[in-house]
């Protein structure tokens, strides 16, 4: 069964974030980082283990590259997006577009994941989930070869298109002109008036003249 953390207080989260984006990246994000910037409730270090588990810091407190991609703000969201999902992976799995899930279906899943947790770590797991994704873009996952997109999201690379479409495919997309020619000879018409129109079309289309 996994194991899901939870903020004793999940609408704290909103504010840790933002310190992230608008202090210095610590040498370690614990306890005393924390009181340094105003978390000094005892309920405040529940949200590390949240840090810890969508990848913001590692075991040993200190900060990430996810922390430090979370600080540009204009991807931002995108970096929490792809953590999440990273972290939750098993939510994922279970549900799919699991940040657009009701609090049911969500209570439901982690009720089963953690069968010896109570209603209430429960619903504060919930919240947590939920106060992240409100912070959250799903809309790309980044990776190694991660590029920003004109949203200033990112997006992965391997499934960026071009800029510029390749030779064959701008030759196969121009359309073809197919022109029909009809000439109507009348039943009576004398052999040397029909040369004389085949000999004018022959002249006019492939530039023949006749010998």
């Amino acid at each position: 069964m996994a194991d899901f953390p939870y903020a004793a207080v999940p609408n704290k989260l909103s504010t840790l974030l933002d310190k992230i984006q608008t202090v210095g990246v610590p040498a370690k994000a614990d306890t005393s980082w924390l009181k340094t910037h105003g978390f000094k409730s005892s309920n405040d270090p529940s949200a590390l283990r949240v840090l810890e588990f969508i990848g913001f810091i590692d075991s040993t407190k200190q900060p990430t590259d996810k922390w430090k991609g979370y600080r540009h703000k204009a991807k931002a969201n995108g970096v929490l997006g792809a953590a999440i999902k990273e972290g939750y992976s098993v939510l994922y799995d279970a549900l799919p577009e699991a940040h657009r899930r009701n609090e049911d279906d969500l209570e439901n899943f982690f009720r089963v994941q953690s069968p010896k947790v109570g209603d209430q770590a429960i619903s504060r797991t919930v919240k947590t989930f939920q106060a992240l994704c409100l912070l959250a873009d799903f809309s790309g996952t980044p990776t190694n070869g991660a590029v920003t997109s004109n949203n200033g999201h990112m997006v992965s690379a391997s499934t960026t298109k071009p800029l510029v479409a390749p030779l064959q495919e701008v030759e196969s997309a121009i359309p073809t002109l197919h022109i029909d020619f009809q000439v109507h000879i009348a039943a009576d018409a004398p052999p040397e008036q029909i040369d004389k129109i085949f000999e004018s079309m022959a002249k006019h289309l492939y530039g023949k003249v006749a010998e």
